[in-house]
């Protein structure tokens, strides 16, 4: 009773690991808490803060190339720079068309009041007080007052469209020329110029003679020299009022735009680039004993902001965040509802987290080795070329081999990144891993023996040897044939590694995590296995139809260029779970009894239905492995028991449910499931078949797999039409070379003519005493081997 309730203890633990979600994020805060701890950022222990006239202790040398702002220079630059900026006029266009409506309008305000009068000759012009009456209106249009005696002016000259004119020429002259608003200013920019834009257009143009355009007080003046050739001969009172009247109109039609000029000024200061020269590595930036002076300063801030202390808090706050989210970005985006992650879906993910931290550990271990061989290394690329011996390949490999090439990827994404963090986030490392990895991942894909991990690891070694001297000409300023070269010798070795590693690795996981690889599956595929011999000995019926059931899904499947390997073994194995009712199979049962005519469809349902879970039981203490174990659980999906389903219907009985004589599924996930799923139904009607023809087989081939894409069997292992049309031609060719026609021997065609002639009415048995038809005895020594194997 104990040992009972430790073993649904254990059970109910490992379904919850398998099956929470809380496992996950549990995993996720360990794997960032350990990470962020174990590569926090370090305080630099070089210092160069000195003063001017500070003595220096020691010698200061660059580490590295790095460029030196001359800032007065910049300033300079800048300066210069912002004087040259021309500044931004708008030219009011419109202002002219503005003041002639406004001058036309409110002349014809009192004007219409003259054509009334002279359209009724009898009555008199209109008298002034009754013009005067329009002043208010008047003035309001023309948007300026004008006094009583100027209006009556206007009314002695009835407001003549002449005068109307006059005033319009004027203005027209004077805007046309340009007005400025404040010319003072706009002198000042003489040296340089300006640039007018015209409002609503937005055309510019370059305007350097500036002189040519009038000031407010100016403008009045052209006014009246402007006005003088028109107003010759004019009355005087009216040619002063046509003169004021101008004055006053005129507006600047030349503003300065503030707005745009410092907008222009800010986008050229954005464009200056700062002076810098360039300090070389190994320049001698201070002698020990040297008094600091100005430009030492300069040099020290520039080195002092290349290794700027940072705040250790805040670092690693950054990277514990970079780190959380890179993992839970590519694990909601890509992995979450990956379907090859689906089944057992927790123990997919802690396999890629040990991985994660196991090679990051790794990559961790080996900057504590180079630090401690020479602990004033600068992080530059010829310092940190041991990083390319680092086996992170294996990772993106062994995530390959047991989860697909699309899962390496995602995971070769953060492992490269975090790598590249391990080594201060250096650009190069993360290319390099990142490439090599998703490479090695490539190269691993097509694997079904041991020796391709070797023949992989050498393409390795050899890409990763190009990789280096890439990266070399990338980062090194002057490349240097002893550094490529021992960069070349670790990268390739480091291929090796990652390839010996993986190898180590593989039958490991295989055991801990109890995933099936190409090598396994080869293993399983040999008839010498234990539970084959079991099933071929004492189920001999089951085991001739799961050779065949392998043969044909082997070949259907290497028709749809699917692992052929994967659906052979499940054939072999789909059916082992009828061991436990062997003679309750049809194929098992030799004395010609069968055990379901004295069973109710529903008991006779139920036992077939159940091989599917002895299997399952029979394939884990086998420890077939999940692939094969999903195999046998899938290969009749929800498929019904017709037979014994049209049988209880047949019985009469009116409360039968459907879903007793259906298999519990699920339905075949993957193609390999959906294929085996096929050959099992082909090769149980093909047996049954009558007179196996080639023509009778094909059309019993297509109308088995059109009951079962009807029935919804394949509606989620991505079988397409194309498939299934392929899987039916190699079935149809199998099938008709298991069942073709036989060649009639010689004493068959005389028992046949016998048979003719009346002599003999069966082929089944023969009398022992009978004489031979040719006259001669048969030969003494010949064995009677009728009755062996009865």
């Amino acid at each position: 009773m104990k040992k009972n309730k430790n073993e649904n203890s254990f059970k109910r633990a490992k379904e919850f690991l398998q099956t929470s979600p809380y496992l996950l994020w549990l995993m996720l805060i360990l794997i960032t808490a350990l990470f962020t701890i174990t590569h926090h950022p370090k305080q630099s222990q070089t210092s160069y803060s000195y003063s001017i006239g500070d003595v220096a202790k020691r010698d200061i040398k660059a580490p590295k190339n790095f460029f030196v702002e001359d800032k007065k220079a910049t300033s300079i630059k800048i300066d210069e720079v912002k004087e040259s900026v021309k500044n931004i006029y708008d030219f009011d266009a419109n202002l002219l068309n503005k003041i002639h409506s406004n001058i036309d309008t409110a002349i014809k305000i009192p004007k219409e009041l003259f054509n009334k009068t002279n359209e009724q000759t009898p009555e008199p012009d209109p008298t002034f007080a009754i013009i005067l009456d329009t002043k208010s209106e008047f003035e309001e249009k023309l948007g300026i007052e004008i006094s009583k005696g100027a209006y009556s002016i206007l009314y002695k000259d009835q407001f003549s469209s002449d005068m109307t004119e006059k005033i319009k020429t004027i203005i027209e002259k004077i805007l046309t020329n340009g007005i400025v608003a404040n010319k003072e200013i706009l002198l000042k920019e003489t040296h340089k110029g300006i640039i007018l834009r015209t409002i609503g257009s937005k055309e510019e143009r370059i305007v350097n003679n500036l002189k040519v355009f009038y000031g407010p007080d100016q403008a009045k003046t052209m006014v009246r020299i402007e006005g003088e050739p028109l107003l010759k001969g004019i009355n005087y009172n009216l040619s002063n009022l046509i003169v004021d009247l101008c004055q006053r109109l005129l507006q600047p039609n030349i503003t300065l735009n503030k707005n745009e000029t410092e907008k222009r000024i800010k986008e050229a200061e954005t464009n200056i680039k700062p002076i810098l020269y360039q300090i070389k590595t190994g320049e001698m930036i201070l002698r020990e004993g040297e008094r600091v002076d100005k430009v030492q300063l300069i040099k020290l801030m520039a080195l002092q902001a290349q290794v700027k202390e940072k705040n250790i808090f805040i670092s690693s706050t950054g990277i514990a965040l970079i780190t959380f989210f890179t993992i839970l970005v590519v694990y909601l985006l890509f992995l979450k509802d990956h379907k090859k992650l689906h089944p057992a879906h927790n123990k997919h993910i802690f396999f890629l987290a040990l991985g994660l931290v196991l090679y990051l550990t790794f990559a961790k271990f080996s900057t504590y080795i180079a630090q401690s061989a020479n602990p004033d290394a600068t992080w530059d690329i010829s310092s940190l070329s041991f990083f390319l011996i680092i086996p992170i390949p294996s990772a993106a490999m062994l995530t390959c081999l047991f989860l697909g090439f699309d899962i390496a990827i995602f995971f070769t994404i953060i492992l490269s990144l975090l790598t590249s963090l391990v080594f201060s986030g250096n650009f190069e490392v993360f290319i390099f891993f990142f490439l090599s990895s998703i490479t090695a991942a490539y190269w691993i894909k097509a694997r079904q023996a041991r020796k391709n991990f070797i023949i992989a690891g050498f393409k390795l070694a050899i890409f990763n040897g190009v990789l280096a001297i890439s990266i070399g000409f990338y980062s090194l300023a002057q490349p240097d044939v002893i550094i490529l070269a021992k960069e070349v010798a670790m990268a390739f070795c480091g291929g090796l590694f990652s390839a010996t590693l993986t190898i180590g690795f593989a039958p490991l996981i295989e055991v801990i995590f109890d995933y099936t690889t190409d090598s396994k599956l080869l293993e399983f595929s040999n008839l010498d296995q234990p539970l084959i011999k079991k099933l071929m000995i004492e189920a001999p019926g089951t085991y001739n139809h799961s050779v065949i059931v392998a043969t044909l899904a082997e070949a259907a499947a290497s028709a749809i260029d699917v692992s052929s390997l994967k659906a052979k073994v499940m054939g072999y194995y789909h059916d082992i779970g009828k061991l436990d009712k062997k003679l309750y199979y049809i194929e098992n049962q030799a004395d010609g009894k069968n055990r379901h005519d004295k069973l109710s469809p529903s008991m006779s349902a139920l036992i077939l239905i159940g091989h599917v879970k002895n299997g399952v039981e029979m394939a884990k203490k086998y420890k077939l492995g999940n692939e094969i174990i999903d195999g046998i659980i899938q290969h009749h999906g929800t498929s019904l028991i017709k037979y014994f389903y049209q049988k209880s219907l047949n019985s009469g009985n009116d409360t039968v449910k459907e879903e007793n004589f259906r298999y519990p599924g699920p339905k075949p996930q993957t193609r390999e499931a959906g294929i085996v799923m096929l050959a099992d139904v082909v090769e149980a009607a093909g047996r049954a078949l009558e007179r196996p023809t080639p023509a009778r087989i094909q059309g019993r081939v297509k109308e088995l797999i059109n009951d079962i894409f009807a029935d919804g069997q394949l509606e989620e292992c991505e079988l397409t039409l194309k498939d299934l049309h392929q899987i039916a031609k190699s079935f149809n060719n199998i099938l008709t070379s298991i069942y073709h026609s036989r060649i009639e021997y010689p004493d068959k065609i005389q028992e046949k003519k016998k048979e003719k002639n009346g002599s003999s009415k069966s082929t089944d048995r023969q009398s022992a005493n009978k004489e031979n038809t040719n006259g001669h005895n048969p030969a003494k020594d010949k064995t009677d081997l009728k009755r062996l194997g009865l």
